[in-house]
């Protein structure tokens, strides 16, 4: 599925080698959704909860499972417009237009960035890419309606989350906001402290599921993922510069089985 988000830290790239080391499971948590890269490009679970402590961001996945056509039609109706982009960060009180505020900020803002203000982006290029995608994302609304279908969408402290579903018989795909000393600016409306990380970290430690944990590598991550596997993947950010993305398990990865399958042959 292409991305219904432009958002910063998004693995719409990487989504599907996520997804390529996760083992069988029935119940699948997502604590810091996003823009939802990985759930929307993986197989249903029977169990499926996502969750983000952004409200818009809930506002926004709510709306499109329960509003699809109506919002559909919105976002045909909506131009490309540095008056438009303008009113986006506003919020409405009707849900639904709040949502089509959100679209047009997340696709006509640089960089898509939610916790500032950083330009409406002017496309001179005829052939430019975002124009492009920007004239078919009321396409996509239809295909995320029915991947949310059979969704819990919380809107809770990710810690909380994570405490109830401490079980064996559950994957979680963390990605939270990336420490602050692995970036230059802040890139979202609810920032994750060093304190924040430091306590997630420890409670990733003690999860008796299976954890997948997207980050950039650290002193701090490294000393309490001593002992975890990892993987690391190149990917690329807005800029277009490239990134060492790092993917912590507390298991030993699908891709990871099958290579040493391989190497036994």
């Amino acid at each position: 599925m292409k991305r219904i988000l432009n958002y910063p830290g998004s693995k719409w790239n990487m989504a599907r080698y996520i997804i390529s080391l996760m083992p069988p499971h029935t119940t699948y948590l997502e604590p810091f959704f996003g823009s939802g890269a990985v759930f929307f490009n993986k197989e249903p679970s029977k169990i499926e909860t996502i969750n983000d402590i952004d409200g818009r961001i809930v506002n926004f996945f709510k709306q499109c499972r329960n509003h699809p056509v109506e919002l559909s039609q919105l976002i045909q109706l909506t131009p490309l417009s540095r008056e438009e982009y303008q009113l986006s960060y506003e919020i409405s009180d009707d849900p639904l237009e709040d949502v089509r505020r959100m679209m047009v900020r997340s696709w006509q803002a640089i960089g898509g960035k939610t916790s500032d203000h950083t330009g409406w982006r002017a496309n001179i290029d005829l052939n430019g890419s975002k124009t492009t995608e920007w004239n078919h994302i009321d396409e996509r609304i239809l295909a995320v309606a029915s991947r949310l279908k059979d969704a819990q969408i919380e809107h809770q402290d990710a810690f909380k989350l994570l405490e109830r579903y401490n079980r064996p018989d559950v994957l979680t795909y963390v990605d939270p906001p990336y420490l602050m000393s692995t970036r230059s600016k802040r890139h979202y409306a609810y920032e994750f402290s060093d304190a924040d990380h430091e306590s997630l970290l420890k409670q990733l430690v003690d999860f008796k599921g299976k954890v997948i944990l997207s980050g950039y590598a650290s002193d701090m991550y490294e000393e309490y993922l001593s002992d975890w596997n990892h993987e690391m993947r190149i990917a690329s950010v807005e800029t277009g510069s490239k990134r060492t993305e790092v993917l912590w398990c507390n298991f030993i990865a699908e891709t990871s089985t099958k290579q040493m399958e391989l190497l036994r042959m």
